[in-house]
């Protein structure tokens, strides 16, 4: 192989491995963006619920039945947007490492909360309400403390 044709392989392996890592950074950041908006569509709807609880808006089981279904489902999503390799990226995250590192903890607290939101489906009348809203955010909140690093 002449020089030149080596200097031509090392450049192409070269832009062949920065063109793999860009990829690897670009879906790393897609993955933090998409989980950023499930846990967004999370609050959301906790803010919907939260309207419920503190008498701002009145209890209704439908709107309850509603945000309670987005939750679960945004949460069942969320399973899968914590792969390995998504805790870095070009969009911030305030996933905490731990999450890999404990990942059957963190899988375990994540399902508890999807089946507390699940669970709040089912609410049909205004004295459950509190007692499954409260399940629902200790559970997100348990995660939360565990998982999540703080906004600075």
């Amino acid at each position: 192989m002449t020089r030149n044709a080596k200097r031509a392989s090392t450049a192409a392996l070269l832009a062949a491995l920065v063109a793999a890592a860009t990829s690897v950074a670009s879906s790393s950041t897609d993955v933090i963006r998409d989980r950023q908006q499930a846990m967004k569509d999370v609050g959301g709807a906790m803010q919907n619920l939260a309207t419920i609880a503190k008498k701002e808006t009145p209890f209704e089981a439908g709107v309850v039945r509603e945000n309670a279904a987005v939750i679960a489902e945004a949460l069942k999503r969320s399973a899968d947007l914590f792969a390995e390799g998504s805790d870095k990226g070009a969009a911030e995250t305030w996933a905490k490492p731990e999450i890999w590192s404990r990942r059957g903890d963190f899988s375990k607290k994540l399902e508890t909360a999807q089946a507390e939101a699940v669970a709040m489906q089912s609410v049909g009348t205004e004295s459950a309400f509190s007692p499954a809203l409260a399940k629902l955010g200790d559970a997100c909140k348990a995660c939360h403390q565990a998982y999540r690093r703080p906004r600075e």
